[in-house]
C-alpha cells in the first residue's frame, strides 16, 4: 500500500500537468483579439494606433467627449481595456447628465402640472364668474325688453293721440277760417243794415219835419 501511493500521486500529477497544459492552450487561443476588439462599432470613438520600436507601444485617442488627450499604453490588450473603461466613463456621465436633465424637466412638469392646476382653477372662476355676469346680463336684457315693449305700446298711444290732436288742431283752424269769413260776412251785414238803418232815420226824421209842418199849417 506505501509503494503504491507514490505512484497514484505520480500519475494524479501528470493529469493535473496535462489539464492544465490543455486549460493554459484553451485560455491562449480563446482568448479575444484585440485587433476585432478595436474595430468593434462600440469602439468606434476610439482611434488606435500602435508604434514599433525598441517596445512596441500603443496610443489611444479618443475622438468625441470633452477628454481627446491620446492614452499610451503597452499591449493591444490594455489599449482596448482603456477605450472600453473610458467609453463607459463617458457614457456614465452623459447617463448622469440626463439622468439630471430628465429630474429637471420632471420637476418642470411637476412645476407647470401645478400652475396648470393652479389656472385651471382660475379659468373655472373666471367661467363661474362670467355665467353669473351672462345669467344677470339676460335678466337686466329681459328686463329692458320688457320696458321696451311698454314704451313701444306708450309711444305708439301717445302718436296715436298726438295724431287726433293734430286732427283736431286741423279741424279747428278751418272753423277757425270759416268763423272769419262769417265775421266778415257779418260786418259787411253790420255795415249794410247800419246804412239802412240810417237812411230809415233820415227818412223818418224827414217825415216828421213834414208831419209838423203839415200840422202848423192845418192849426193856421
Amino acid at each position: 500500500m506505501k509503494n503504491s501511493l507514490p505512484k497514484i500521486a505520480t500519475v494524479l500529477l501528470a493529469i493535473s500537468a496535462v489539464a492544465f497544459m490543455g486549460l493554459s492552450v484553451s485560455a491562449y487561443f480563446g482568448r479575444p483579439n484585440p485587433a476585432a476588439e478595436m474595430s468593434e462599432p462600440i469602439l468606434s470613438d476610439f482611434k488606435f494606433e500602435s508604434t514599433i520600436g525598441e517596445t512596441v507601444s500603443w496610443t489611444v485617442t479618443p475622438n468625441v467627449g470633452q477628454n481627446k488627450n491620446p492614452k499610451t499604453v503597452t499591449n493591444p490588450y490594455e489599449a482596448v481595456l482603456w477605450a472600453y473603461k473610458e467609453k463607459a466613463a463617458r457614457l456614465t456621465a452623459e447617463t448622469n447628465e440626463m439622468n439630471a436633465h430628465t429630474q429637471t424637466m420632471r420637476d418642470q412638469v411637476t412645476q407647470v402640472r401645478t400652475d396648470q392646476q393652479v389656472d385651471i382653477a382660475a379659468i373655472e372662476k373666471r367661467i363661474s364668474e362670467l355665467k353669473q355676469y351672462v345669467v344677470a346680463a339676460d335678466a337686466q336684457l329681459f328686463q329692458q325688453s320688457q320696458e321696451l315693449q311698454r314704451l313701444s305700446v306708450e309711444t305708439m298711444g301717445v302718436r296715436v293721440e298726438t295724431g287726433k290732436r293734430r286732427e283736431d288742431v286741423t279741424r279747428l283752424q278751418s272753423e277757425l277760417v270759416e268763423l272769419r269769413n262769417n265775421r266778415f260776412g257779418l260786418q259787411e251785414n253790420i255795415r249794410v243794415l247800419t246804412d239802412r238803418l240810417l237812411r230809415l232815420q233820415l227818412a223818418n226824421q224827414d217825415l216828421e219835419l213834414r208831419l209838423n209842418l203839415l200840422n202848423s199849417q192845418l192849426e193856421q
